[in-house]
């Protein structure tokens, strides 16, 4: 489809930017487009937990005259995006530091600001304090999640309320909404986006990153966001790539490596329209030049349960000030993260760190034969509103599943369509690389996207 025939709020970012730049799109008249957007659906989304419409079309009209006058920051100048409420922007720190204070834009929204990105506002997640919040709603069918926890990126971008996002990933809150939703997510490497602003769910796996609706997207919001900070003291000063250059590439010189075994542990667990596709798109990337090569890494099979108890020590760890006032108020999953951080205790976590060592090494090794991993990002598509209750949030922690293994070893992964179910709901792959290999990953999702094409299609709102 013709750019000039898709509405302005289903552009990518990546064309809006060349109109932007061309001066054949105004930022007040894309910004406009999007809050009217806004307006029109997200009563049925309910994506927006603070929507900055004023700031923002300010914002738009500044970037314009900047543009106008010959200087053109980038790809993001004058692109309309929002954040996951989990970080702070001025005026609105994030819900979830109920008893502390924001520190005004974190950092990575202070670098969007300075790449001239308009910032329409904060986004749901469902770690929210308040549980009084109506939960988004999937726009592919609103009778279905977003998938947790940045559940208002995912809803917006695929409903069209912004062009792109920044979510947070600690046992897949990227990947999972991205999946669902049928967009394009990046875990990139522990350390390669600071964090710095970002509330604390779990400081040794938490990972800050882009949500767009094309590959090309991620890229764009990588190579503006990434880099070190001296405020987050677990920030990388690995060498930065241009994220955006590596999409020129081809992959026939790629190896992909497939965790056959893995896979089959969790195939009980896996909706058998989830493991066609996924194998379809194997196929695909071996179509396109890759080769594939099965791969063995033992101790995976623990990954997601040492990711759990990590992850819930260190929740309650940052929270246990607060913890009272969450078991009593909180939303269910706030409640669940605390019961399980009480119910595990110091001797798990030495264990669990032990199981963390073994599965890096393990992945280093194989990472010596191959390239990349590819595999399923979820066990279904997006459940029912009514199917989903606390319990899961816990359930699919604690048994093998396929994205707690990359928050444990820190690794950069990808979601990108590849396909949908029977019912028309989103589907996707999971691609995962090296650490700080961002290029590798982008590139191979975005030449398996560029055959396919499942972005074109839209969800019928």
């Amino acid at each position: 489809m013709a750019i000039a025939e898709k509405p302005l709020y289903y552009l990518s970012i990546h064309e809006a930017q060349q109109l932007i730049k061309e001066r054949r799109l105004s930022p007040v008249e894309l910004t406009q487009a999007v809050l009217d957007r806004i307006a029109a659906v997200d009563g049925k989304l309910h994506a927006y937990i603070n929507l900055m419409a004023e700031s923002a079309l300010d914002e738009a009209r500044a970037a314009e005259t900047e543009i106008s006058r010959g200087n053109w920051r980038g790809p993001l100048h004058g692109i309309p995006i929002a954040v996951k409420d989990q970080l702070d922007v001025e005026g609105a720190p994030a819900r979830i530091r109920q008893f502390t204070r924001g520190v005004g834009d974190a950092t990575a929204v202070r670098k969007l600001r300075e790449a001239g990105a308009v910032m329409l506002g904060k986004l749901h997640m469902s770690s929210l304090p308040d549980a009084s919040l109506p939960l988004p709603r999937n726009p592919w069918n609103t009778e279905h999640i977003t998938g947790g926890s940045s559940t208002g990126s995912g809803a917006a971008l695929a409903g069209g309320l912004c062009l792109g996002s920044l979510g947070e990933d600690t046992a897949g809150s990227i990947r999972n909404p991205s999946a669902f939703c049928g967009l394009a997510g990046l875990k990139a490497t522990y350390g390669r986006v600071s964090r710095h602003g970002l509330a604390p769910l779990s400081w040794s796996l938490d990972h800050c990153g882009p949500m767009a609706r094309v590959v090309e997207d991620l890229a764009h919001l990588l190579n503006a966001i990434a880099g070190h900070d001296p405020k987050d003291p677990t920030s990388s000063s690995a060498p930065l790539a241009d994220y955006a250059a590596a999409l020129r590439m081809d992959i026939q010189d790629l190896v992909i490596g497939v965790p056959r075994e893995y896979i089959d542990e969790c195939a009980p667990r896996t909706d058998p329209i989830v493991l066609k596709r996924v194998e379809e798109a194997t196929a695909q990337l071996k179509s396109l030049g890759a080769r594939i090569e099965e791969v063995k890494i033992p101790t995976l099979h623990l990954a997601t349960i040492a990711n759990a108890v990590i992850y819930y020590n260190e929740f309650w760890a940052a929270h246990k000030s607060a913890a009272a006032a969450v078991l009593k108020t909180g939303a269910p999953q706030r409640r669940a993260r605390i019961y399980l951080g009480l119910l595990t205790g110091s001797a798990d976590y030495i264990q669990a760190q032990r199981i963390r060592s073994r599965c890096r090494a393990e992945l280093a090794e194989v990472f010596q034969k191959v390239n990349c991993l590819a595999l399923p990002n979820q066990a279904g598509p997006a459940p029912r509103v009514e199917d989903v209750g606390p319990i899961d949030t816990l359930f699919k922690h604690v048994v093998p599943e396929f994205h707690g293994p990359f928050n444990l070893t820190g690794l950069p992964t990808l979601s990108v369509p590849c396909g949908f179910s029977e019912s028309n709901l989103p589907i996707a792959l999971q691609l995962v690389g090296r650490a700080f290999d961002e290029p590798t990953v982008l590139r191979a999702g975005y030449a398996y996207q560029q055959q396919m094409k499942w972005y074109e299609r839209r969800p019928a709102l």
